[in-house]
Formats: C-alpha cells, structure tokens, sequence
C-alpha cells in the first residue's frame, strides 16, 4: 500500500467513526429524553415541592444583586399608570388629608387674623382722618389745641 491510500483509509476510517459517535450521541439523546420524561410521568411534584426548603432557598439569595440588574425604567414603562389612578379612592384620601391637616380651622384662623388686621387699619386711618379735620377745624375757627397731637394714632396693639 502506499501512503496516500493508507491516508485515505485513515480518513475514511474517521469520518466513519464520527458518524457513528453522532449516531450514538443521538440515540442517547433521545433515550435520555425518553427515560427522563418516563420519570417526571411517575414523579408526584406536589409531593417533591413540599419537602424543599424554600426558607434555606431563600436565604442564599442575593437580593441587592437581583436589585442591581433591574431596569428600573423598562419596568416603569411597562405599568399601566391609569389603571393604578383608577383603583386609588382620591376622594377618600383627599378628605383624610384634608381631615389631618385640619384645612378649616387654619382657614378660620387665617381669615379671622386677616380681617382683624384689616379692621385695624381702616380703624387706625378713621382716627387720623378725624384727628385731621379736628386740626383744620381749630386753625379755622382760631382755637388752641388742648393738647399735643402728633399725628401718629393710638400705639399698636401687640400680638393676639
């Protein structure tokens, strides 16, 4: 023989063993699929589910790792916002704010303060409007003023 159909040979002899491993690697492929379908059928998964312990499970997780790799944006865009606006009472919610924070009594408080300041003022120019007139009136008709008046009104009233 000669080197070249000894290398031929050899060649052939490969390519034949390779068909033959895909041929074997196939058939145990499908035998496995068989046999491991032959076994979930007869396996009762309640049963193997109840003796896991999910605590143990759960204690290896690595939650701040999970955390890192969601997109929190991709699942912003995913929730439908209205429908979340439609299952919340904005009425009932409005009224327990309006209910904490006590809106009528600060509007009381506000407004009555407002208005006594405001009767305050007008007050405060009446008197030095009369005061006015009362020094006119005595320039005109030539009396002495019985006393000093500067001007200035009544001292201010302190807080309430």
């Amino acid at each position: 023989m000669t080197s070249v159909s000894v290398g031929g040979l050899v060649a052939c002899a490969v390519r034949r063993a390779r068909g033959a491993l895909d041929t074997v690697t196939g058939a145990a492929d499908a035998l496995t699929r068989v046999l491991i379908g032959a076994v979930l059928d007869r396996i009762d998964l309640d049963a193997l589910v109840s003796r896991v312990d999910a605590e143990r499970i759960a204690e290896r997780i690595d939650v701040n790792r999970i955390a890192e790799r969601v997109d929190v944006n991709r699942v912003a865009d995913r929730v439908d916002v209205d429908a979340v606006i439609a299952r919340i009472d904005l009425v009932g919610l409005t009224r327990d704010v309006l209910n904490e924070i006590d809106l009528g009594r600060i509007v009381r408080d506000t407004g009555g303060g407002m208005t006594a300041d405001t009767v305050d003022g007008i007050r405060l120019l009446g008197q030095r409007g009369d005061r006015s007139v009362n020094r006119f009136a005595d320039r005109l008709l030539r009396r002495a003023a019985a006393a000093q008046d500067d001007g200035a009104g009544p001292p201010e009233r302190g807080p309430r």
